[in-house]
């Protein structure tokens, strides 16, 4: 479990980048899409794996076997 410490300065954080597009989602969404990535950092894009056997459903979710 996180400190409450870490999780105060995360919400602040969050609050603040918030107020700075005046609480507009589509102002934050170009905000965060408009920076830009550093070259060292790696990007996973899962949309192949989606198809794929095995991939079903949300990633991450665990799904009940088939109860035939």
């Amino acid at each position: 479990m996180m400190p409450d410490a870490i999780m105060k300065e995360l919400w602040e954080t969050k609050d603040a980048i918030a107020r700075e597009h005046g609480y507009n989602v589509e102002a934050l969404v170009a905000h965060l899409r408009a920076r830009k990535r550093p070259k060292n950092q790696n990007v996973v894009d899962l949309r192949a794996e989606r198809g794929s056997a095995g991939h079903r459903g949300s990633a991450g979710a665990a799904e009940a076997p088939d109860e035939r």
